[in-house]
């Protein structure tokens, strides 16, 4: 009846931890099994003294292909994935080509084959509304819209494009993803602050929470406007949380996510580590901070994705004179499940709201469950081992993205990744991500 059973563990679900097996077969989850039974089955799987938590879903990484594979590829952001116990990558379009038409999603798509070592969704951009129908048809997971702090060529600055998007979005059933920022606001803050050789913190200072607030602010006013499903990115700051909680009771349809480095990692960073800790919008201050851990235990704040967003060592070297010289972005894909385990093992959160945070609602949101982020008969075997007793250090050694380096470098948490499952396959034990890729491309349900 099995290829596979997974005996001896706790299955980690929305509602806690259970004691049951699993049993897989043809790449699906199709049983539970009560404790105590072996049934037959091809491969015995031995969890005892583990959890077993559904793949992670990451709603926002940049794995730079095609285009900028110098900094990342396929091949190098899936593996550092597969170690972190991400299953699925949902890939942004900000790549060279930007991921613009039905055309540009194709070719990429055609880029994951043979060398994903996890699932991929891609995410186009949305600067008119002439294409959205074309890119739903073709597969596209969300439409992806910068208001502020990009390159003009990903920037959707006009509100009444923007209405003209969001409504196109909602008559092809897809979610908008909306980056938020006020330019306004950041030219004012840079006219005072920039300048060579300054205090690194001068960058941050430069993206104050006004700009996302107001960029938030004019996404919900849309959202509003035009009955769409809008989905924040990277919120950092309590005023863009007091917009969300807002807009919620208003009855919008709308969801935002935080990642790792906002909840753990504040401004003093840039001080500390320089150019490698530069990132957008800017790491916040102890206040932004404990209410963004509020806002994830309590929903306001719907998913932890990660931002993955990795540049070559020497690009990120030319701000150590000048902060201002440097991108901004750093890896995270392969850093988000010892992080998130850390905070279970330190009672911020608990087992539920882990998989719901990182699992659960990024696949909903974007169309894959159920067949991603749980682990109920029918849905595809993508599963973690963690061990949760498991002291480990994060090393930029073990780091697999081409980033070389993580900002968490020196962090010991308890809880760790042992192995990871992507239709039942393992892709992912030790750390090490043996054998050939086997992601494929997904799309909505």
């Amino acid at each position: 009846m099995f290829d596979t059973v997974v005996l001896g563990g706790r299955i980690a679900t929305e509602a806690g931890l259970r004691e049951m097996g699993l049993g897989l077969a043809n790449g699906r989850v199709v049983a539970w099994l009560a404790p105590g039974l072996r049934p037959a089955a091809a491969e015995v799987v031995d969890a005892t003294g583990l959890v077993v938590l559904p793949g992670l879903v990451d709603a926002h990484v940049h794995f730079r292909d095609p285009g900028l594979t110098h900094k990342e590829d396929f091949a190098s952001g899936s593996a550092a994935a597969a170690a972190g116990g991400v299953t699925t990558a949902l890939v942004m379009p900000t790549d060279l080509p930007p991921t613009l038409t039905a055309e540009d999603l194709r070719a990429k798509a055609a880029l994951v084959a043979g060398r994903a070592h996890v699932d991929v969704g891609l995410q186009a951009l949305a600067v008119a509304p002439e294409h959205v129908a074309a890119l739903a048809a073709a597969g596209a997971v969300s439409l992806e819209v910068f208001l502020g702090d990009a390159p003009p060529a990903l920037l959707l600055e006009d509100s009444a494009v923007l209405a003209e998007v969001l409504l196109a979005a909602r008559a092809a059933g897809l979610v908008v993803g909306v980056t938020p920022a006020d330019d306004a606001v950041i030219a004012a803050a840079e006219a005072r602050l920039r300048r060579p050789g300054g205090d690194p913190l001068d960058f941050y200072r430069s993206r104050p929470p006004l700009s996302e607030a107001t960029g938030t602010a004019r996404a919900l006013a849309a959202a509003a406007v035009t009955g769409a499903a809008v989905h924040l990115r990277q919120i950092s700051c309590r005023d863009s949380l007091v917009l969300v909680q807002a807009a919620r009771a208003r009855g919008l349809d709308v969801t935002a996510e935080t990642t790792p480095h906002y909840l753990l990692l504040d401004e003093t960073e840039i001080r500390r580590q320089g150019p490698f800790a530069k990132i957008l919008p800017p790491l916040r201050g102890e206040a932004d901070r404990a209410a963004l851990w509020e806002a994830a235990r309590g929903g306001v704040l719907d998913m932890v994705a990660t931002d993955h967003a990795p540049h070559a060592i020497a690009e990120k070297q030319a701000g150590i004179a000048d902060i201002w010289a440097a991108p901004g972005g750093f890896p995270g894909v392969q850093t988000m499940l010892p992080l998130m385990l850390g905070a279970v093992a330190e009672g911020r959160l608990g087992w539920g709201e882990l998989v719901r945070l990182c699992s659960a609602a990024p696949a909903r949101r974007f169309g894959l469950w159920p067949r991603k982020g749980g682990l109920e008969p029918g849905a595809d075997a993508d599963l973690v081992l963690v061990d949760p007793a498991r002291r480990g250090e994060i090393r930029d050694a073990d780091q697999l993205s081409r980033a070389g380096r993580t900002p968490f470098a020196g962090r010991v948490v308890v809880g760790w990744p042992v192995a990871t499952f992507l239709r039942g396959a393992c892709v992912m034990r030790d750390g090490a991500v043996p054998g050939r890729p086997r992601g494929q491309v997904v799309s909505r349900a």
